[in-house]
């Protein structure tokens, strides 16, 4: 995508990615700002924001998830992490922001560049609403150990972007118990428990999934999320829904009021928090409340900073949520099996390009029961872009799918009964003997993940090296986490436990749904990850203790021309054999005569 992109706005106003930056920079001197800090996030901490919210996007070009921009008045950089190094290079050439690779050695935080860069008693701006407290504070205290001044309160976005979209308007709707498995009540019950617990009378919730599973809400406000934008203000007493009332119909207005929430303005935030009584104790997440609503509160309130209840609380899912996404992973995968058997039979002589892919795969998976969207935006990548971890073809990017190369999928679907997340990887063509080496690698950690007994209070940077260690042995590696935890119809990345390699302290505790997905990734030729979604269950209890296992949750077949079966052990050749035993038992029923006979073939024993 070329940096020079003309953006015509409702004043008659348009600038390219270098104009903006100009423009920037005449602000800047007359508030006397040295720098200018631009982040990805928005007045939620949500890691996919609505595009009003896509400031750091609009600004550089780069439409990678995650990134930092920073300019000063001489210099414009751009951090982000390996997922996007390829993407943002693409996608920023041409203009003056240089891109620095995060965890590269050598590459500083952009905190680290700007206290080298700055002098004393410059003046760095940031946009208190779209920053965290916590992230705040640890700013403040590493810039003013070196006499730099930080400046809460700019916002230049606003006033440049004279197109940017308007704030999202989706109608929120109500999630059954029976998908959801809890009432609002229940979990308002909860929550109220923890509070008092920690001693608060009001609690601040700003995250959109938090809120959405608390209040059995949904919406389409962010793409492929099914969430409203909003905060909630909970006490001991009542609960207030901070939201644009226009998203709230009648009947859903009287539901949530006969469960005592008041409807107020997106707005009436602030004022709500600075009118908290005197001496009251409020419960804030700093990791995931941001600076303008902190300083808002009440001065004279105690504020406890933990984390939100409802993060760990809905990171277990109940019985009902299980049962259900036992049957989504059958419907999911039939989708995708669907799916990779037409693309193997596709009839237009190899004209299906990447998008055209992306295309069918929704209409397959629209087609099951309770579908609603997207869990997020494909990943449909030929070649070289397979190599791109996060890659999204757009009409500039958007190759056709040939006859000779690998090819990788990832994506998955949102149900009323639940929150899918798949990555399979294929071969169009003869695979070359470093492709079937590669590809062996990753399915051998798929696999040692997928089987490993563990003890209970086993944290998941514990389980990440069994991915890895097959990779390690050949001087290989992968730079993204081996799994992260999965919603329920709600958002395909949550927290708090994850499979990775940061030392997170969060059990991997029953009843959580985490993703295997190890990979490999050649630069500028192919990259193949294979992605099950996991169950955290119990194997069994003896002298030693409580041991842990992982239930599949995920059914489609690994690819039998890319698996090298001299590298696999008698065990792993038997959980090839089981697996896909049980995927054909599974999913064939549910398949045309033509698929479940070329899916015969896909299962058979190796």
């Amino acid at each position: 995508m070329s940096s020079f992109i003309l953006l015509k706005g409702t004043k008659g106003i348009s600038m390219n990615i270098n104009q903006k930056i100009d423009s920037i920079r005449q602000l800047m001197k007359t508030r006397n700002l040295a720098a200018v800090i631009i982040p990805s996030d928005d007045p939620h901490k949500s890691e996919y924001v609505a595009e009003h919210f896509q400031a750091r996007k609009w600004l550089t070009g780069f439409a990678g998830s995650a990134g930092t921009a920073v300019v000063t008045l001489d210099r414009a950089v751009l951090w982000t992490d390996f997922r996007y190094y390829i993407q943002a290079e693409k996608q920023i050439s041409g203009s003056q922001f240089e891109l620095f690779k995060m965890g590269e050695p050598g590459v500083p935080a952009f905190q680290k560049w700007l206290i080298d860069t700055l002098k004393p008693q410059d003046v760095i701006g940031i946009n208190g609403s779209v920053f965290c407290v916590a992230d705040v504070k640890k700013y403040k205290a590493k810039f003013e150990a070196k006499e730099l001044l930080l400046d809460t309160k700019i916002d230049f976005i606003d006033e440049l972007w004279k197109d940017r979209p308007p704030m999202p308007l989706s109608e929120a709707f109500s999630l059954s118990e029976k998908y959801a498995g809890k009432t609002r009540a229940d979990k308002i019950k909860e929550i109220r428990k923890q509070m008092n617990t920690s001693g608060a009378f009001y609690h601040l919730m700003a995250t959109l999934d938090d809120i959405a599973w608390t209040l059995n809400l949904r919406g389409k406000d962010v793409r492929s999320n099914p969430v409203n934008i909003a905060f909630l203000l909970m006490s001991q007493k009542k609960v207030s829904l901070f939201v644009n009332r226009e998203k709230i119909n009648d009947n859903l207005a009287k539901e949530l009021g006969r469960d005592g929430i008041d409807i107020v303005e997106y707005e009436g935030i602030i004022p709500a928090l600075s009118k908290i009584q005197d001496k009251k104790t409020i419960l804030v997440d700093p990791e995931n409340t941001n600076c303008n609503l902190y300083q808002a509160i009440n001065k004279k309130c105690r504020i406890i900073e933990k984390s939100n209840p409802a993060i760990a609380l809905k990171a277990i899912k109940n019985d009902t949520q299980i049962s259900h996404l036992r049957h989504t992973a059958v419907k999911d995968g039939t989708a995708v099996v669907n799916f990779l058997y037409w693309l193997e039979h596709q009839d237009e002589n190899g004209k299906i390009t990447e998008l055209a892919a992306a295309d069918k795969l929704y209409e397959f998976r629209k087609n099951q029961e309770l579908f609603v969207d997207n869990s997020f935006d494909p990943i449909m990548a030929f070649g070289e872009h397979s190599a791109m971890c996060h890659y999204s073809a757009s009409k500039e990017t958007d190759v056709i799918i040939g006859e000779n190369g690998m090819f990788l999928t990832d994506s998955g679907g949102n149900y009323l009964t639940g929150t899918t997340d798949i990555t399979r990887t294929v071969f169009r063509g003869e695979p070359s003997k470093q492709e079937i080496f590669d590809y062996t690698l990753v399915l051998k950690g798929h696999i040692c993940v997928a089987t490993t007994l563990f003890p209970k209070g086993t944290r998941g940077f514990q389980i990440d090296t069994l991915a890895r260690q097959y990779l390690w042995n050949e001087g290989m590696d992968f730079g993204h986490g081996t799994g992260h935890g999965v919603g329920f119809f709600l958002c395909v990345h949550e927290g708090p436990a994850r499979i990775s390699s940061h030392p997170v302290d969060v059990k991997l505790e029953k009843g959580m749904v985490l993703t295997n997905e190890p990979g490999v990734y050649r630069e500028g030729a192919y990259g193949i990850r294979l992605e099950n979604m996991i169950l955290v269950v119990q194997a069994f209890k003896n002298e030693f203790g409580i041991f842990m296992k992982f239930e599949n949750m995920t059914y489609c077949h690994f690819e039998r021309n890319l698996i090298d079966r001299s590298m696999l052990s008698c065990k792993e050749k038997a959980f090839v054999n089981a697996y896909h035993g049980l995927v054909y038992e599974k999913l064939s029923p549910g398949l045309d005569k033509d698929v479940a006979s070329w899916f015969r073939e896909k299962t058979k024993p190796i």
